[in-house]
């Protein structure tokens, strides 16, 4: 009698990787106008136009990188890194505005703590998809 075993992909890393190119696609796509309107955006939030424009080109580098992990046969490491970044990047988001370390506007509160609870739910289903690999 041969033993049968699932493939490595699709059975139950499904929730994962959708939500891996999810992550990619919103982050990579938020990343353009940072990159594109550094300087508009700055004044209307708070946050440095230095600080913009690093934010821009890391978000289309997120992007990139976290759409190519979530095809990758072994989707384990990538996944613990994005996860990782997410919830690093919630930490840092929550961080600064309670720190003050700019002149934040409402708007640039608000985008830190909407971009705070993004990470925080996008990072809790990467967490969940982690959680259901064998």
């Amino acid at each position: 009698m041969t033993a049968i075993t699932a493939p490595s992909t699709g059975t139950r890393d499904g929730l994962l990787r959708f939500a891996m190119r999810l992550d990619a696609v919103l982050v990579g796509i938020t990343g353009i106008p940072f990159v594109a309107a550094a300087g508009w955006l700055s004044s209307v939030t708070g946050v440095p136009v230095a600080v913009e424009y690093a934010l821009g080109v890391f978000f289309l580098a997120y992007g990139v990188v976290v759409y190519w992990l979530a095809a990758v046969d072994n989707v384990r490491p990538g996944a613990i890194a994005t996860i990782t970044a997410n919830a690093l990047f919630t930490v840092g988001f929550v961080g600064a505005e309670v720190a003050g370390i700019w002149p934040l506007t409402g708007w640039g509160v608000a985008l830190l703590l909407g971009g705070a609870a993004y990470t925080a739910v996008i990072g809790s289903v990467q967490y969940l998809g982690l959680r259901r690999l064998p």
